[in-house]
C-alpha cells in the first residue's frame, strides 16, 4: 500500500513539474504565434506577392534549412544528455559550455566563409528558374543572411545548456524578439533599403536572440571563456552522438519534403492545401506537445544520470497522460471543425470554398495522427536522454521509405488526403517501434493508471464528437458561434471528466 502511495505521489510531482515548466512555453507560444502572423501580414502589405518576396523567401529558406537540419533539434538532442552529467559542478559546466560555443563559432565561421565565396553558385542551385536580375537580388539577400547560420548555432548551444538547467523561458522568448526585430526593420528601413530591410531584420533579430540569453546564463552560473578543451570527455561523447542525432531530427523535415514532392503530381493547389493544413495542424502540437516533451527531455536526461528508473517511468507516464488529455480533444476539433477553422483563417480573396474543402481533406489526414506525431517525437527524446541516437535514427530511416511508399500508394485514390494520412500512419509506426524497443530495453510498460486515463480521454472524445455534431447542425450559419460553443464544450467536458486530476495538480502546485 505504501509503495502504491509513493508511486502515486511521484506521478503527481512529475505531472505538476511538467505542467509548471511547460506552461511557460505554452504561454510564450500563444504570444509568439499572433506576432508571427503580424510579421507575415506586414511583409505582404509592404511587398505583396512579387518577385522580390520570391527572392527573399528562397534566400531565407536555405540558411533556415541548414539551421533546422543541423542546429536546433540536433544540438539539443545530443547536448542536453551530455551536459546534465555536469549540472552539479558550475565550473565544469561552464567549461564544456564554452568549449561547445567556441567549436560552433569556429565551424560556422568556416561554413559562412565558404557560403560567401560560393554564394553565386548556391544561388543558381536554390533559384534555378529566376531571371538574372532576380538571381542577383537573391544572392545579395542570401549574403546578408549568412550570419544567421552562426547566430543560430550559438543560440542552439545556449538553449541546450539552459534547458538542461530546466530554464525554458529565455530561449522561447527570443523567438518573439526575433519577430519584433524583423517587423521593426521592415517598417523603419523599407523605404531606404526595400526588400533588403527584411534580410537585415532577420540577421539583426538572430543576433539579438543571443544577447537576450546572456543575463539568464549568468543567473544560472554559466560563464563563457575563450578556452577550448577538445580532449574533454564531453567532446568525445558529442562526436559519438552527433550523427545519430542529426539523422533522427532530420526525419520530420525530410518526410515533409518527400510528401510535397510526391504531391506535386496531384492537380494544382493540392501541395498548397497540404501546407495550409499543416500550419493549422502544428498549432495544437506547438501549444501542448512541445512544452511537454521539452521539459520531459531535460528532466529524464538528469534522472538517467542519477539512475532513477522509477522517476523516469513516472515522468514518461505523466507526459503520456498530458498528451492524451490535450491532444485527443485537439484531434477531434481538427477533424470535426477543420472546415470552420479554415474558412475563418483563409477563405477570402483568392482562397475559394473549393480550396477550403481541399485543405480540410488534408487537415483530416494530419489530424487523426496528431497524438502519434507527438508520442513519436517524445519517445525519440527518451532515447536521446538515454544517450541512444542510433535507435531513433534507424527507425526514422525506415519511416522515410514507408512514408514515400504510402504517400505514393494512397495518393492515387485519396489525393492530398492520402499524403497527409501517410504522415499519420508513419507517426504511429514510429511510436509503436520505439515503444516496443524501450519496453525490451528498460522493461518500461505504460502503467494501468495511464491506460485508464487514455481510455477516459477517448470516451470523453466520443461524447465531444456528438456534441460538436449537434452544435454544427444547430448553428450551421454562424461559424464563430459554432466554434466558440464547441470549444466551450471541449473545456467543460474534459474539465469534468478529469476534475480530480486537475484538482490534484493544482494542490501540488
Amino acid at each position: 500500500m505504501e509503495q502504491k502511495t509513493s508511486e502515486g505521489q511521484s506521478r503527481k510531482h512529475a505531472a505538476a513539474d511538467i505542467i509548471k515548466k511547460g506552461s511557460v512555453i505554452t504561454i510564450i507560444t500563444l504570444i509568439s504565434r499572433p506576432i508571427g502572423y503580424v510579421r507575415e501580414a506586414i511583409q505582404a502589405y509592404l511587398f505583396g506577392a512579387t518577385f522580390l518576396v520570391d527572392a527573399f523567401i528562397v534566400a531565407f529558406n536555405f540558411p533556415e534549412l541548414i539551421q533546422t537540419l543541423f542546429l536546433s533539434a540536433a544540438t539539443s538532442a545530443f547536448l542536453v544528455p551530455i551536459c546534465t552529467k555536469y549540472l552539479h559542478n558550475d565550473e565544469e559546466y561552464s567549461k564544456i559550455y564554452s568549449t561547445f560555443i567556441n567549436i560552433s563559432i569556429i565551424l560556422t565561421l568556416l561554413v559562412s566563409v565558404l557560403f560567401l565565396i560560393f554564394s553565386g553558385a548556391i544561388t543558381h542551385i536554390i533559384a534555378p528558374g529566376f531571371s538574372p536580375e532576380v538571381k542577383d537580388i537573391t544572392k545579395n539577400l542570401f549574403i546578408i543572411m549568412i550570419p544567421v547560420i552562426a547566430f543560430h548555432a550559438i543560440l542552439s548551444v545556449m538553449k541546450a545548456f539552459l534547458n538542461a538547467k530546466e530554464h525554458f523561458a529565455a530561449p522561447e522568448l527570443s523567438g518573439i524578439l526575433w519577430n519584433i526585430a524583423f517587423i521593426a526593420s521592415a517598417l523603419l528601413l523599407n523605404k531606404q533599403l526595400g526588400i533588403y530591410s527584411l534580410a537585415i531584420g532577420v540577421s539583426a533579430g538572430a543576433f539579438l536572440q543571443i544577447i537576450m540569453q546572456i543575463p539568464y546564463l549568468r543567473r544560472n552560473n554559466i560563464r563563457y571563456k575563450t578556452a577550448i578543451d577538445l580532449h574533454h570527455p564531453s567532446v568525445k561523447q558529442a562526436k559519438q552522438l552527433f550523427l545519430g542525432a542529426l539523422v533522427a531530427t532530420s526525419i520530420v523535415p525530410i518526410n515533409s519534403f518527400i510528401g510535397r514532392v510526391i504531391a506535386s503530381y496531384l492537380p494544382h493547389g493540392e501541395v498548397a492545401s497540404l501546407a495550409y493544413a499543416f500550419r493549422i495542424f502544428i498549432l495544437p502540437f506547438s501549444l501542448f506537445a512541445v512544452p511537454v516533451y521539452t521539459v520531459m527531455f531535460s528532466k529524464i536526461s538528469r534522472l538517467y544520470h542519477e539512475k532513477d528508473w522509477k522517476g523516469m517511468a513516472a515522468h514518461l507516464d505523466s507526459s503520456i497522460v498530458l498528451l492524451a488529455i490535450t491532444l485527443i480533444p485537439s484531434t477531434i476539433i481538427l477533424c470535426s471543425l477543420g472546415d470552420i477553422c479554415i474558412k475563418i483563417l483563409y477563405e477570402r480573396g483568392a482562397f475559394t470554398a473549393h480550396d477550403t474543402i481541399m485543405t480540410n481533406r488534408a487537415l483530416f489526414g494530419y489530424g487523426i495522427g496528431l497524438i502519434f506525431y507527438a508520442l513519436s517525437m517524445s519517445f525519440v527524446r527518451i532515447f536521446n536522454a538515454m544517450h541512444d541516437m542510433k535507435t531513433p535514427a534507424i527507425i526514422g530511416l525506415t519511416s522515410i521509405a514507408l512514408n514515400a511508399a504510402l504517400a505514393a500508394l494512397l495518393m492515387v485514390p485519396l489525393g492530398n488526403l492520402g499524403v497527409s494520412l501517410a504522415t499519420s500512419i508513419v507517426s504511429c509506426y514510429n511510436f509503436i517501434m520505439l515503444y516496443i524497443i524501450l519496453k525490451k530495453r528498460v522493461n518500461y510498460r505504460i502503467a494501468k493508471h495511464t491506460m485508464r486515463d487514455i481510455i477516459k480521454s477517448l470516451l470523453a472524445g466520443v461524447i465531444l464528437v456528438l456534441l460538436i455534431y449537434f452544435t454544427k447542425k444547430l448553428f450551421q450559419n454562424n461559424l464563430y458561434l459554432t466554434l466558440l460553443i464547441s470549444l466551450f464544450f471541449t473545456v467543460a467536458l474534459y474539465g469534468i471528466v478529469f476534475r480530480q486530476y486537475y484538482t490534484m495538480l493544482l494542490r501540488k502546485r
